[in-house]
């Protein structure tokens, strides 16, 4: 009976308004879909794009909905939203945003979302949804028969908040404003932002099961929506343990060496450094790469003075880079060069070089990049906030002073927001006046994120979902 429970759930529909790479959740819903193929189900993945030529799973189905590049010569795809794929904060390919777009843009979007959806269910007949964020594409799935379980990424919860405060300030400015197409604008806006958190809560309340990445993560679920508490399960984020691993025949004349800086007027990244640290995200405020610039003044002259060079690798794009790069170069920042977006291979060989990663991050859900550092087999240094401490506090110490710094057997842990702080961790690691094992440190991430593991808890969640559907279906 148990292995007949077990196999209920062999076709798997995944809904992703955002594409399948770029970014820590199409990442992770790539992982997540190879690994369902490989346990022997079948995969079918609706994603919002603005091109239909892009690295796919052998054997897995994929619908894009169709939105239109930022790009001079953008892809005529059939159906396409007349604007670009709308994000949370930003995308590699896409600065188009839910705050931004107007409300006849939003009824769009529903509605070809909607078609995509209904279209797969009635091809694919899938078992179960496997829906991304708590937002407008998971609220529509909840309009089928099928149970769907959400997993939560944490910026569907900050644009759930947003959307709660920008609705308040569109309603304050109803009641003074006195011109007729201002107040028409307004009501547009009041009626936009009260759909946003309407779907929001759809999605919550009608999902079998939402999965939370971080303990974090779910004790902030449970506070914004707790009529659907109950439903919660934790299933920390995995990763790929076939595209990130130690690799010590690596050689920094091969990689570094190819690489360009974007920064620099000779493009060429100098190898003459004693250490190397590295950032890999997206170019968002919430990352905190300003902070980091900030630190990397501190610790590029502090390890000077000790006789040694330090280069610092940033790795990925977004709307805030150019910001950013002025920020280096007003800084006067020497050995710091940013190299763009590179593909997962080539972030592997990266961290493969690294002395250590950094992740300066305001507001990290869980980390994904935390553990593909860790991975590569070296220390991470990152804040103490969002789903972080989780990971990194692997001795469960007590971190909740969160204007201190913690050192634990995978890295450190640093106050947010606090550039001092992160150079002085940075000299330490790397004067290794703070020693870490990095083999131990490589082994700690495979044991406890490799995506096989996660993937059989997804999975048992999943039957869990399906059984409490057929139980409602009796009960009715």
């Amino acid at each position: 009976m148990e292995n007949k429970k077990e196999n209920k759930v062999n076709n798997i529909l995944m809904i992703t308004a955002f594409p399948t790479y770029g970014a820590g959740s199409g990442v992770q819903v790539t992982a997540l879909a190879n690994s369902y193929k490989d346990a022997g189900k079948k995969v079918t993945i609706i994603t919002g794009n603005n091109k239909t030529n892009f690295d796919k799973i052998e054997g897995v189905k994929y619908h894009v909905v169709p939105f239109k590049s930022e790009e001079e010569n953008p892809e005529i795809i059939p159906g396409q939203c007349n604007f670009n794929y709308l994000m949370f904060t930003t995308h590699t390919e896409s600065t188009a945003n839910f705050w931004d777009a107007s409300l006849s843009q939003i009824r769009e979007y529903e509605k070809a979302f909607r078609k995509a959806i209904n279209e797969e269910i009635k091809e694919e007949k899938p078992d179960v949804i496997h829906a991304q964020h708590n937002w407008i594409s998971t609220s529509i799935a909840t309009e089928s028969n099928v149970p769907v379980v959400t997993t939560i990424h944490g910026t569907d919860l900050m644009g759930f908040e947003r959307s709660k405060e920008e609705l308040k300030k569109v309603k304050e400015n109803l009641k003074t404003e006195k011109d007729p197409e201002k107040i028409k604008k307004l009501k547009e806006e009041e009626e936009k932002y009260n759909l946003y958190i309407e779907h929001s809560n759809r999605a919550a309340i009608n999902a079998k099961k939402i999965i939370v990445i971080s303990e974090d993560q779910k004790n902030r679920f449970e506070k914004l929506f707790p009529l659907a508490a109950k439903k919660v399960e934790l299933a920390e984020n995995g990763y790929d343990t076939n595209k990130f691993y130690v690799d010590e025949n690596i050689k920094k004349e091969d990689v570094i060496g190819n690489l360009e800086s974007q920064n620099k007027n000779n493009q060429k990244i100098p190898l003459d450094y004693d250490k190397l640290v590295v950032f890999v995200g997206k170019f968002a405020e919430f990352k905190g790469i300003d902070v980091l610039l900030d630190s990397a003044k501190i610790y590029e002259e502090k390890m000077a003075q000790n006789g040694k060079k330090v280069e610092t690798i940033i790795v990925g794009s977004g709307q805030l880079e150019n910001d950013l790069k002025k920020q280096a170069k007003d800084l006067e920042l020497k050995n710091v060069d940013f190299v763009g977006r590179k593909n997962t291979e080539e972030v592997n060989k990266i961290q493969n070089l690294a002395d250590v990663s950094l992740i300066p991050s305001r507001n990290e859900p869980f980390g994904l990049v935390v553990v593909e550092g860790m991975a590569c087999g070296h220390p991470v240094i990152a804040t103490n906030s969002g789903g972080i401490p989780g990971i990194l506090n692997s001795e469960k110490q007590d971190v909740s002073n969160k204007e201190k710094t913690y050192v634990t057997p995978l890295g450190v842990l640093v106050p947010m927001d606090d550039s001092k702080a992160l150079g002085e961790a940075v000299c330490d690691v790397l004067d290794e006046k703070i020693k870490f094992d990095n083999k131990y440190i490589a082994n700690y991430a495979k044991e406890h994120y490799a995506q096989e593991k996660v993937t059989k808890n997804i999975l048992n969640i999943f039957e869990e979902a399906t059984a409490d559907k057929e139980k409602e279906d009796v009960e009715r």
